[in-house]
C-alpha cells in the first residue's frame, strides 16, 4: 500500500487570517514560557541588566493560530520573541497558494531587521499554531539600541547567525540531493519543535505538502517519493496534524549522505 506524505487532514487550513487582537491587560509569562525565553542561547548570553530591560519593555501577546502578525510591504512596528508556539514566515503567491520560507519557534527573536533599516517588511508573519509572543514596540527597541551598546553588538551577532543559516540553506539547495535536503529540514524541525513521545519525536505543526516542498526546493511529487521511502525504512511516519521521526539516527544518516534512498541519489 502506498503512503502519501500528508493528506488533507494534515494540510494547513486555507482560512482567512484572524485580525491582530487588541492590547490585553497585563499578563505574566508562564513558567514554561519563561524557560523557553531564557534557554535561547542568544538571550541567555546577554547581561542580566539587558535581559531585564528587554522584558520590562515587552508586551505579552497570546495569539490563536492564523493571526496575521505583520504583512509584507508594511512598515515594521515591533520586534518579537517567541515564548511558545510557531510563527510562519512566508508570502502569498499570485495563484493564491502560500509559500513558507521558515518557521520561528520558542526562544527565537525576529523582526529587528526592518525596525533597524526602516524598510518595508519582506515577508508575511503569521501565527502558525497558538503562540505566546513578547513584543517590543519599534520606539522601545530603538531606544534600547541607542542606550545599550551591548544590544547593538548582540543584534549584529544574531544577524550573523541568520546569515550563516541562510548560506547553509542556499548551499544545500544547490549542492545536495532532494532526499538529503528533506532529511536535514525534518531534523531542523525536530530539534526546534519536536517532542519526545513513545512513538518517536513528534512535530506538531500540521505542515502541508507544499510547505515541505517549498522549504527544500523540490516538487511535491518528489518530496512525497522521498518521504515514502523514509517511511518504508521506518525512519519517519505521520499522524493527524503531525510528522513523526521514529529513528533520529537513521534520519541523521540520510541528512549526512551516509544513507541514500533508492532512486533519489541525484540532485534535483
Amino acid at each position: 500500500m502506498s503512503v502519501v506524505l500528508l493528506d488533507r487532514s494534515l494540510a494547513t487550513p486555507q482560512r482567512p487570517l484572524r485580525p491582530w487582537p487588541p492590547v490585553p491587560s497585563p499578563q505574566e509569562l508562564r513558567i514554561d514560557e519563561s524557560a523557553n525565553i531564557y534557554k535561547g542561547a542568544w538571550f541567555a548570553a546577554l547581561s542580566e541588566p539587558l535581559r531585564q530591560a528587554i522584558l520590562e519593555r515587552a508586551q505579552l501577546r497570546r495569539l490563536d493560530a492564523g493571526v496575521a502578525i505583520a504583512r509584507r510591504g508594511e512598515p515594521a512596528a515591533a520586534w518579537f520573541g517567541v515564548a511558545r508556539g510557531a510563527v510562519r514566515l512566508g508570502t502569498a503567491l499570485v495563484d493564491g497558494r502560500s509559500f513558507t520560507l521558515d518557521f520561528v519557534g520558542p526562544s527565537q527573536w525576529f523582526g529587528d531587521i526592518a525596525v533597524v533599516d526602516d524598510k518595508p517588511l519582506d515577508l508575511d508573519v503569521v501565527s502558525h499554531v497558538p503562540c505566546t509572543l513578547l513584543m517590543l514596540a519599534k520606539a522601545d527597541l530603538r531606544c534600547l539600541i541607542e542606550s545599550q551598546p551591548e544590544l547593538r553588538d548582540a543584534l549584529l551577532q544574531l544577524n550573523c547567525q541568520r546569515l550563516r543559516h541562510l548560506f547553509r540553506r542556499f548551499e544545500e539547495l544547490h549542492t545536495l540531493p532532494l532526499a538529503q535536503r528533506l532529511a536535514r529540514q525534518v531534523l531542523r524541525l525536530a530539534h526546534q519543535f519536536g517532542r519526545k513521545q513513545s512513538q518517536g519525536v513528534c512535530i506538531d505543526l500540521g505542515m502541508s505538502q507544499a510547505d515541505l516542498a517549498a522549504m527544500v526546493g523540490g516538487s511535491r511529487q518528489r518530496v512525497n517519493r522521498a518521504w515514502r521511502q523514509m517511511h518504508l525504512l521506518g525512519i519517519v511516519d505521520r499522524a493527524p496534524q503531525r510528522l513523526v521521526v521514529r529513528d533520529m539516527a537513521a534520519l541523521e544518516a540520510v541528512a549526512l549522505g551516509q544513507q541514500q534512498l533508492e532512486g533519489l541519489a541525484g540532485a534535483e
